[in-house]
Order: structure tokens, then sequence, then C-alpha cells
């Protein structure tokens, strides 16, 4: 017998094994619908062989050309059941590129029934008889007819409809889905683009062979039967595995659900087909509802009508992509409330690795939600207070090197608003001359000094120079650091305000000290170098005292206690003659004005120091030349008054004479009455007190001499007045009239 009858023959009746099997599954199991496609194809392809064997062993060109007819009826179906079967069971692939690839050999199906002799050629004029492995078949010879081009180019859009399903499926990352990729879909791949390959090669005259069809597919549809057989086995294998496991998995489900109610969170479950199928005992206490109610898609009936929307698409989305989600919403609780809850669903997977569907759970997070919330009130408050106040607040994570600022922190330091900042971008807007120093304070915190303040100018985009202080504070993870948070501000006015004080103290002519709460000098200026003959370096840091005489130092300690405790600005030593002390410890009078100055490190006192020797030469000038002035008044009033001090004199010496006559009168009569003569004399010795009085007041008032300035009664000034007036009064018949207050102060003169 021929090897051809018998190879072609064999071949026919393995495809409708293979078709037969493949039924009768399908016949036992309906649902399994990628068997009966195979049957169809495998069936289509057993005809095409034997269609093919008919044509080798043709004894006519007519005969061939039937043949050639009736081999497109099981081409379509061929084609048509592949498409369908590589869309059902690698679930993958472009429909419109399957549905193209139908048409098309529908439309070659039906141009074929109208064409004479078939759609292949316009005419075949003879059979060309071959040896091909020793024995002679026959081939057609005619003229090709164009609509064999539709054909063509329906194998052609066959081939990449399994090329991007293959794809597809290997894409998805599954093992079991990648070997039948690589095996089913590689296979018809490479034995398509080999049967056509041949066809091109004997169309071109390159080889003497006939169409090799049902040949070329031998190996896809065994590689397909291989596939489909085991998984076959496979569903076996489980079966028998879940017959032996069924009271295992029964006791793991049991245990699985005394979990799942026991949890303190809502577990669900749902399938392959997005619905959920399980939800555990707390899920039903939250919602007070019913297994019934809840599945499928009626557990979203409880979701918040302005949060459903959200919810559906962040599951649908992830479960698409078969990728874990998380998101919160508001659901109905039992008691009408509805409650913020976190929902975390992951997709489950088979053993073998079949995608199984989606589990989760859920947490009231209401509590959390509220919590955060006033946080986030908080942190925008503060935000707005700190932004009010000119404040940046910042954050520097050390292990990941990245700086968190507010929009204030980026304006403050020239950061473009989506800048990343690491600790290299803010050195580099530092100041060149403060990079080095701010680095060291930054990296003396981070070692374990823990608090970091520092004054840093920052140079801007635009030129622009500014003065920052920052204040910090590490955190630490044991002795790991890992964050370092603070606050930064801008102090280009206090600076700028800080340079003018300086040059308005330098320029003063006056001596200047400024001085903080301990009494230890922290600025002088040059008119301070110039007054005490010391240098800036010797004053800095030394205590005031050292400036004064020692018999003022005590004293100096007191006030300055006292200063500290109402800082009010005035002047020192009201009253008094204040000294200072030169650096040789010479001293000369000073007038001195102290003014509290608030600054970042405490109270501090101004001195604006004067040195008045000048001034008191000139004023002890001025107060002989007043003496000298007042010698000539006092000279020039002697001579107007003279008279009037004859008379004065006069009284007194009148009494004396008078009374030591009536004495002698009542001697000389014998009749000395001892009380009248002790008033006698009392009255003469008055009377010459009287006159010394106002011999002193004279000898007084035209002696040259220094003043003496005192605390003088203005009361007795007055009665000493009368004293010298009293008789030129009698003598014009005056009346005097006194009325003094004898609460009336001492004045100075």
């Amino acid at each position: 017998m021929s090897w051809i009858t018998i190879t072609w023959s064999m071949m026919v009746s393995a495809y409708l094994t293979l078709a037969a099997i493949h039924l009768i599954i399908w016949l036992k199991q309906t649902d399994q619908r990628a068997h009966l496609l195979f049957s169809m194809v495998a069936i289509s392809v057993a005809v095409i062989a034997a269609v093919e064997l008919l044509i080798m062993r043709a004894s006519s060109p007519e005969q061939l050309g039937n043949l050639i007819w009736w081999a497109h009826i099981p081409v379509f179906s061929g084609t048509v059941s592949i498409v369908g079967f590589v869309r059902l069971y690698f679930n993958a692939g472009r429909p419109w590129l399957g549905y193209t690839a139908c048409g098309l050999r529908l439309l070659d199906l039906i141009i074929n029934f109208f064409s004479t002799p078939n759609s292949n050629y316009k005419q075949i004029t003879g059979l060309l008889h071959l040896t091909w492995g020793g024995e002679t078949i026959s081939v057609a010879r005619g003229i090709e007819n164009p609509w064999v081009k539709i054909s063509e180019l329906s194998s052609l859009f066959v081939l990449l409809f399994m090329l991007d399903a293959s794809i597809t499926l290997w894409r998805r990352g599954n093992r079991t889905e990648r070997r039948r990729a690589l095996l089913v879909g590689g296979s018809m791949i490479f034995f398509i683009l080999v049967a056509a390959g041949h066809s091109a090669l004997v169309e071109a005259g390159l080889i003497q062979s006939p169409y090799l069809i049902s040949l070329s597919f031998l190996p896809i549809v065994i590689a397909m039967s291989y596939r489909l057989g085991s998984d076959v086995v496979h569903a076996a294998r489980l079966a028998r595995q879940l017959q032996a496991s069924k009271a295992a998995m029964g006791e793991s489900e049991k245990r699985f659900r005394i979990l799942a109610d026991t949890a303190p969170v809502m577990v669900w479950m749902s399938g392959i087909d997005m619905l959920c199928n399980f939800f555990s005992k707390p899920w039903f206490e939250f919602t007070g509802r019913t297994l019934e109610q809840e599945l499928g898609n009626g557990w979203s009936e409880g979701v918040h009508p302005e949060d459903l929307q959200g919810c559906l698409d962040t599951y649908v989305r992830s479960f698409n992509a078969r990728q874990p989600f998380t998101m919160e919403y508001r659901l109905r609780r039992a008691d009408r409330e509805y409650r913020w809850v976190l929902d975390t669903g992951v997709p489950r997977y088979t053993s073998e690795g079949e995608f199984a569907g989606y589990i989760g759970s859920c947490i009231d997070i209401t509590e959390r939600r509220g919590a955060e919330e006033a946080l986030r009130e908080s942190e925008r408050q503060m935000g707005l207070a700190a932004s009010a106040a000119g404040l940046a607040m910042w954050t520097w994570d050390i292990p990941r090197d990245e700086v968190w600022t507010t929009g204030e922190g980026r304006s403050l330091f020239g950061f473009e608003q989506s800048e990343k900042i690491n600790f290299a971008r803010f050195l580099d807007a530092l100041h060149p001359e403060d990079r080095e120093d701010g680095r060291k304070a930054i990296a003396e915190a981070v070692k374990g000094a823990g608090g970091f303040e520092k004054e840093y100018r920052v140079l801007l985009p635009t030129g622009e120079t500014r003065w920052i202080a920052a204040r910090g504070q590490v955190d630490y993870n044991g002795t790991k650091p890992v964050r370092m948070r603070g606050v930064s501000f801008d102090i280009t006015v206090r600076k700028q305000a800080q340079d003018r004080f300086r040059l308005v103290v330098e320029a003063s002519p006056n001596g200047i000290v400024l001085v903080n709460a301990q009494g230890r000098i922290v600025l002088v200026n040059a008119g301070a170098e110039k007054l005490f003959t010391y240098r800036r370096e010797e004053l800095i840091g030394q205590s005031m005292e050292l400036l004064m005489p020692e018999r003022f130092r005590d004293r100096h300690l007191a006030h300055r206690t006292a200063f500290n405790a109402d800082p009010i600005a005035r002047a020192m030593g009201v009253g008094l003659e204040l000294y200072a002390r030169r650096k040789d410890g010479t001293e000369f009078p000073v007038e001195t004005g102290i003014s509290p100055i608030e600054s970042p490190e405490g109270t501090l006192v101004l001195s604006v120091i004067v040195d008045i020797s000048v001034r008191k030469q000139a004023e002890a000038g001025a107060r002989q030349y007043r003496e000298e002035l007042a010698h000539l008044s006092r000279v020039a009033i002697m001579g107007e008054i003279a008279g009037s001090l004859a008379h004065e004199l006069n009284q007194p010496l009148t009494g004396v004479v008078n009374n030591a006559s009536a004495g002698r009168r009542f001697i000389a009569k014998g009749r000395a009455d001892l009380p009248k003569l002790d008033s006698l004399l009392e009255a003469i010795a008055a009377d010459g007190h009287r006159a010394g009085e106002i011999l002193r007041g004279i000898r007084h008032m035209v002696r040259k001499g220094e003043e003496v300035r005192g605390p003088v009664n203005l009361n007795d000034v007055i009665n000493s007045v009368l004293r010298f007036i009293r008789s030129e009064a009698l003598e014009r018949q005056c009346v005097l009239g006194v009325q003094t207050d004898p609460k009336l102060p001492l004045v100075e003169a």
C-alpha cells in the first residue's frame, strides 16, 4: 500500500479520534466549550487531510478543481473554530482581529461558491504529475484567481490574532497562563508560518510539492489536545484532591469562619465575577443587615451616596489590575448613622496560582478621622499663626535627607514651590561666608547637642542678601538621629537696625557703654575708649564697676539691682557729684544717662557717659565772678542803707544807756531792787546782743570771700529784715504786720 495513503489515513484517524475524545468530554461538561471548539478544529483538519489525499490521487483537472472547491468549507469551519478556541481558552486577543479573520474567510467561501472551478484558480489547464517520496502525485496547473488574496489576507489576520492573544496572555505574568501562551499559542504561530512559507515556496516554483495544510496543522492540534488533556488531568487530580481533603477543608473553613466572626474587623470576600460572596459576623452586626441583602452588590446600598461612585471605581480598577487597594468611605451603621471605614482588599490566588477573587477587611475609623481632622485644623491654625508671625516651619528627615518646609520657608530661602530640598541644597542657599559655620552648627546638633540655634545670611536668586535666625531640635530613635524640626524667621530688619545703631553709637562723641543684666560690658564705642584710655578688647566682658572709683562701687551695685527691677530710662546721680576712673587711676567728673534695651539676649543697659571736667571749670570761674559781684553789690547796699543802719544801732545803744542810767539812779537813791536791777541788766544784755548781730551782719556783707550755700529758713530771713527797718517804720509812723507759715520748707541759699 502507498505510504502517502497510509500517512494521510492515519492523520485523518488521529484527528477524528482526538475530536471524538474532546467531544465526549464536552458532552459530559457542557460548560467546557473549549473542548467543543477543539473538536470542530480537529474535524475540520481531518476533512482537509482527506481532501488533500484525494487531490494527490486526482485523475483529471475537473476532479481536482471540484476537490479544491469543497476544501473551502472545512477551511472556513477550521478558521472560525481556531479563532473561537483562542478567544475562549486564552481569554485574550483583540476581538476585531478575530472578527476580521472570520469575515474574510466567509467572504472567500461565498466567492468560492460562485467561482468556476474555485476561488483559487480561474482555470485549471492540466495536471502536473510529480514524483514525491517515490510515488506519483497530482498537482494543479492553471491560472491563479485574483480572489485568492482574500484567503491569504484571512490567514494573515488569524496569525495576527494569535500573536496578540499570546502576547497578552504572557504579559499577565501567571505561570500557568504563560505555559498556555508558549505551548498552544507558540505552536500555532510557528506552524502556521511554516505552512505559509511552504505554500509560498510551492507557488514560486522553488520546490515541487503538494500543499501540506493538514500535515502542518498536526503539531498544532497535538499541542491543543495536549494542553486540554492536561487541563482534564489536572481537573481530575484536583477532584481527587478535593475529595480527599473535603473534610480538612470543611474544618479549615470552619476555623476561618470562627476567626472571621471573632476578629475585631469586618471581613468580606468576592469571587472572580467581582461579586461579594462572604461577610463575617461583625459586618452584619455593624450594618444590621442579612447575608441575602449583602450578597453580590447588595453591600453597596449602605455606602454613602457621595462616596459610592469613588468606592466602586477604586474596587473595579484594582480588581481588573489584580492590585491591592485601600479606600475610605462612609458606611451606614445599624442605627442609621454613617461611619467612616477603612477598607483594605487584596487579590486571592489558588495554590496553582489561579486568580480566585478578593478578600478584604473594614475597620471603623470615625474617631481616628475626627482626631486627624482636629490635628489638621490645629496644624492649619498653627500655620496661619506662623505665617502671620513670619515664621517658616521646617523638618529635615535625616536618614532620607529630605527637607520639608512651608510655603513661607520656600519664599524665605528662595526655593521654588515644586523644588525638592535636601541638606546640600539648603547649604547652597547660605551666604558663602556663613556656609561652613552653618554646616558645623547643624553637625554638632545632630551628633549629640540636640539643640540648634544660629543666625546666618541667605543669598537669594535675585542677588539679595537676607538675614535668617533659625532654631531647631533633633529627634532621636535611641541614639540614632531621625529628624530635626525647627523654625526660621527673617531678621534682616533687625540686623539693619543693629548696624545703624552701631554706626550711631560709634559716631557719638560721648562715651557709650552697653552692659548686660549681670553688669558685664558687651559693647563700647570709640568715645568710651578715648574717655577711659582703655582699648576696646580690654573692656569687653569686664564689670562696669571697673570704670568707677572704689568709693562708688558698692552703691552702684544697689543702683543696678534697683534698675533691673524697674528698667526705665533715667539720669544717674541726680543732685550728686559723679566721678569716673580712667585706666591710670585718675578721676574725672561725669554725667550719665541710662536706658534699657530689649534684645534676644535679655535686657541690656545703654549708658551714655559725658566728661564734664571743662564744664566744672567754667562753673567754678562763673561762681567766683558771681561772688565778687555779690560783694560789690553788698558794699553798694551798705552805702544806701547807712542811715538806716545808724538809726538801727542807735536804738539798742540808747536802750543800753537808758537802762544803765536807770539802774544807777536806783542805786544812788539807795532803793536798789534786785529783781528790777536784774530786769534792767537783762534788757541791757539783749540790746547789746542786738547791736552785735547788726555789726556782724554788716561785717559779713562787706567781707569778700567764697560764697557758702546751705539750707535757709525763709521765716528767719523775714524777721531779720524786719529788725532792720522797724525803727525807720516807727519814725514814719508805719505799722508793720507779719504773717508767715511755720511749715515753709527750707531752701538752698
